[in-house]
């Protein structure tokens, strides 16, 4: 996969990458009800992020939204979100230790799903501060990042999003010249998933089946 993303291609994607009115009001249903204290409407948000990870192929195997609901408002979570909400300044470390919570909270998932789910519910609460982890956007992160990143792990994070996270702000700050400005961690997703897309369609293209059957064309 290429180092470089054009300006071209970060105009034409965040162009046509319009945000849906669905996802439109989630950000509206986390932004007007950020508290935990109605298992209903947390088990709406819940709901609607696995159902629109769905529709990017990333998956979440037998989760019940109204379980995880009522584990959320237990967890303390509402203190947590008080802290990250009223900081003065927010270190990358506050921002791993409030995903590994959330990602504890998910604890009966497999681990790339838990991860996953973390990151999302908390993005669309705090989208400034959240970068969106799945398995593809995480690959061309990576390959952008062109190694570790400079994340260094420490235990009580998880890892693998800490690597992810520095890998996204690496290349916020690459990004800045062609893109103009700095992008946000919506737009990142944007971009990097388009980027994947345009990736595998090149490498079906370039496959030595492709070149056989262009042969005989």
């Amino acid at each position: 996969m290429t180092s470089e993303i054009s300006r071209e291609f970060i105009a034409d994607t965040l162009a046509q990458s319009i945000i849906d009115p669905r996802t439109r009001a989630l950000y509206e249903l986390c932004f007007m009800h950020r508290t935990h204290f109605q298992d209903d409407i947390v088990a709406d948000k819940l709901r609607m992020i696995v159902r629109l990870g769905a529709e990017h192929g990333s998956q979440v195997s037998g989760f019940s939204p109204e379980y995880a609901a009522h584990r959320l408002g237990q967890s303390g979570v509402d203190s947590w979100f008080a802290g990250i909400a009223t900081a003065e300044q927010i270190d990358p470390s506050l921002v791993f230790e409030m995903h590994k919570r959330v990602m504890d909270v998910f604890a009966d998932l497999p681990v790339d799903q838990a991860r996953s789910l973390a990151s999302k519910y908390l993005h669309f609460h705090f989208p400034e501060l959240f970068f969106i982890y799945d398995g593809r956007v995480a690959a061309a992160a990576y390959a952008f990042g062109q190694g570790e990143c400079g994340y260094l792990a420490r235990s009580e994070h998880d890892p693998d999003y800490g690597r992810f996270f520095a890998c996204c702000r690496k290349l916020t700050e690459r990004l800045v010249g062609p893109a103009g400005r700095r992008l946000n961690p919506r737009e990142l997703d944007r971009v990097l998933r388009a980027w994947a897309d345009h990736q595998e369609v090149a490498c079906q293209a370039t496959s030595p089946r492709a070149a056989r059957a262009a042969s005989y064309v």
